[in-house]
This record gives structure tokens, C-alpha cells and sequence, in this order.
């Protein structure tokens, strides 16, 4: 086949896409034509005369994703359409074919190319536009913190040292003073000093107060009993004590108190102890009878 008669084929054909109108529109095509139609097209698009590469059935049952025989219908069916138009062609094993588009479809189609092309531009836009303006946010934000770090710290620098001690010492003393009443307001008593287990306070200094009463009928009637001496004695400083334990703990708290208050105790002990020798001493023959000091 000459170049001449190449020639004539090609423009054959784009003088039958420029005098004839389609039957459909682009936009009506559905399935394999639709398919077709675009790759035709988009290999029309790459030639300035709007003419299609060589192109095979193989190829364009791949590109449409069917048999061959279904693209040859196909192409039968859009080419009695108006939509393409054969142009050059080889026949036989190797055989392929140039198309050209309708001029209207090509058009149509390449304005809907357009459209897409310019939505997605544009979509790209506000895309980089957002991201540009989330950068610029998070800039602003990074300055406006550093900023307030900045005064923070000048603040912190000008204040005067005296403050911040009396801020420190009050928060200290504040906590100091919450971990205290948690620990005066844990008002527990043994199970056996209230002959089982109580929660409630009032209760359990009731029973304090039945021992108490308890261990005061003993040291009357160990007076009454009249051991002998040592033995008395005996009997009622142990009960003292016994008692003393059981007022000084709760009674006077000292049972939930904190160490250092319950060894402050020791000084009134020691004022106590002088002073019961002070009387005693003082007393007819004291210096001659223990008797005598504890008053028998």
C-alpha cells in the first residue's frame, strides 16, 4: 500500500468525522463501546490531525477487558454510529487499524477531559491551600506558646524569692495539715479493747469507759480486800497504769496522734513523778517509812 493511499484512507476518514453526525453521544455509550471509545480516543489525542496509532484487536481486548470477537462487534456497532471511522488499516496475521474519532464525540470528550482535569486542579488547590494554612496555624500556635514560655519564665525570674518560699512553705504546711486530719479523723479501736469490732466512734468510747469502770471496782476492792502492802501496792499502781493507758490512748487520742505527740508525754510523766516526791517527802516520818509517802 503506497503513502498516497495511506493518505487517502486517513483523510477519508477525517472528512467523514467532520460531515457526519453521531447517532448517540459519548455520554450515552455504556460497557465495551464506552471503553473502546476512550482508548480510541485517547490515542487520537497524541496525533495533531486527530488520527489513532496502529492499533490491534489484542490491544484493544486488553484495553477493553473482553474477547475478541466481542471488540470486533463492537467496533462494527459504533462505526454504524458515526462515533469512529476506519482510517489506514493492514489485513491478515499483524493486522491492525488507525481510527479516527467523530469529530462531535471528540469534542465531547475532550471537554469532559478538560472539566475533569480542571475539578482535579482544583481539588489539588484547596488541598495545598488547606495544608498551607494548617502549617501557618501550627506555626502561629508554636510562637504564641514560646512566647508564653518566654513570659513565664520572666515572670518567674522578677518574682522575689521571699514569695516563692512563703508559697512553698504554705503548700507544704497545707499538706502537711491534710495528711494530720486524715489521721486524727481515723478514730479505729481494737476489736478486744471494744469487745469486737465497731465504726462507731461514740461506741467504742462507751466501752472505754466500762473498762474504766471495770478496773476502778478492782483497786476498791483490793483496798478492801487489805492485802499486804507490797501486795497492794502492786495490785493498784498496775491498775494505775492500766488505766492511765486506756485514758491517755483514747481518751486524750493519743493512739492516733503522731509519734512525736505521744513522746511529749514523757515530760508531764517526769513533772508527775517529781512532784508525787515532793509531797511524799514532805510528809511526818517520809524519810523513815515508804508507807508514810504513799499516805497508808
Amino acid at each position: 500500500m503506497s503513502e498516497d493511499e495511506k493518505y487517502d484512507k486517513n483523510k477519508e476518514a477525517l472528512e467523514f468525522s467532520n460531515g457526519n453526525e453521531p447517532l448517540v453521544a459519548f455520554s450515552d455509550l455504556s460497557g465495551i463501546q464506552s471503553k473502546l471509545t476512550q482508548y480510541i480516543f485517547d490515542s487520537c489525542s497524541k496525533d495533531s490531525n486527530g488520527i489513532s496509532e496502529k492499533l490491534t484487536i489484542k490491544e484493544l481486548s486488553e484495553a477493553s477487558d473482553t474477547s475478541a470477537p466481542s471488540v470486533k462487534k463492537s467496533i462494527l456497532r459504533l462505526r454504524d454510529k458515526n462515533v469512529l471511522f476506519k482510517g489506514e488499516y493492514k489485513d491478515g496475521r499483524g493486522g491492525w487499524t488507525q481510527y479516527v474519532v467523530n469529530r462531535t464525540i471528540f469534542e465531547e470528550m475532550k471537554g469532559d477531559s478538560e472539566t475533569v482535569d480542571a475539578e482535579t486542579t482544583k481539588d489539588e488547590k484547596i488541598k495545598e491551600e488547606t495544608v498551607d494554612a494548617e502549617v501557618e496555624n501550627a506555626e502561629k500556635e508554636s510562637k504564641k506558646d514560646a512566647v508564653e514560655e518566654s513570659l513565664d519564665e520572666t515572670i518567674d525570674k522578677d518574682e522575689p524569692v521571699e514569695a516563692k518560699t512563703i508559697e512553698t512553705n504554705e503548700k507544704k504546711s497545707h499538706k502537711s495539715s491534710k495528711h494530720h486530719d486524715d489521721e486524727h479523723h481515723d478514730h479505729s479501736f481494737p476489736a478486744w479493747v471494744t469487745f469486737g469490732k465497731t465504726e462507731d466512734p461514740v461506741e467504742g468510747f462507751v466501752r472505754i469507759f466500762i473498762w474504766l469502770v471495770f478496773w476502778t471496782l478492782l483497786e476498791v476492792a483490793a483496798i478492801l480486800r487489805e492485802f499486804e502492802f507490797w501486795t497492794t501496792m502492786l495490785i493498784l499502781f498496775g491498775i494505775a497504769a492500766i488505766k492511765c493507758w486506756f485514758i491517755g490512748s483514747y481518751f486524750m487520742h493519743m493512739a492516733w496522734d503522731p509519734p512525736l505527740v505521744n513522746r511529749t508525754a514523757a515530760v508531764p510523766a517526769f513533772f508527775l513523778a517529781v512532784l508525787f516526791l515532793a509531797i511524799g517527802l514532805t510528809q511526818p516520818g517520809a524519810v523513815d517509812d515508804l508507807k508514810t509517802i504513799c499516805g497508808f
